[in-house]
């Protein structure tokens, strides 16, 4: 079951890297394609500011995940590398809970309200005139790709640690 979990959730990250890497592309071109209008053609493109902030939105929420999955978020690792095994692995088993509960509760369950109530009220951006919720929707996607990425790590954490403990003495 924990390997097939982890096989889903790499699989998922690997979608993840694809759907950045076209973000990147397209943020690429739609920031050069404003920069020649703006300067070379003395007539700036009305669209493109507002799409490479949304494009950034996403671009930021749904990399979250990859980075939590490759172990290159922000961590203390100057700090933790001076504790003892045992101190480092309930700091880990900590951080990977905060995380999780964190990830859980204001982006998937906060990000998702936010969604919901923002399409209620009909906001649009100002440029493009598409709803506000559709922006806003990269939120609660990147919190559930931080849920699933936090609960395999987790996960994985346990395992290996019940692995490494020696086994009780026989009666």
């Amino acid at each position: 079951m924990q390997q097939a979990f982890s096989t889903s959730c790499r699989g998922l990250c690997r979608l993840l890297e694809f759907a950045l890497t076209a973000i990147v592309a397209a943020l690429v071109l739609i920031v050069l394609w404003g920069v020649a209008t703006r300067f070379l053609f003395d007539a700036p493109s009305w669209w493109t500011e507002e799409t490479a902030r949304l494009l950034l939105i996403w671009l930021t929420m749904l990399g979250a995940p990859v980075a939590l999955a490759r172990h290159e978020h922000l961590g203390l690792e100057v700090f933790v590398d001076t504790l003892d095994p045992a101190t480092r692995r309930r700091v880990a088993l900590f951080s990977e809970i905060v995380v999780l509960v964190f990830s859980l509760t204001v982006l998937l369950i906060g990000g998702g309200y936010l969604v919901a109530e923002t399409l209620r009220a009909g906001q649009n951006t100002p440029a493009l005139n598409i709803p506000m919720g559709y922006a806003y929707l990269a939120t609660p996607i990147g919190g559930l790709g931080l849920v699933l990425v936090g609960v395999d790590r987790l996960w994985r954490l346990l395992a290996t640690a019940s692995d490494s403990q020696p086994e009780a003495p026989q009666p």
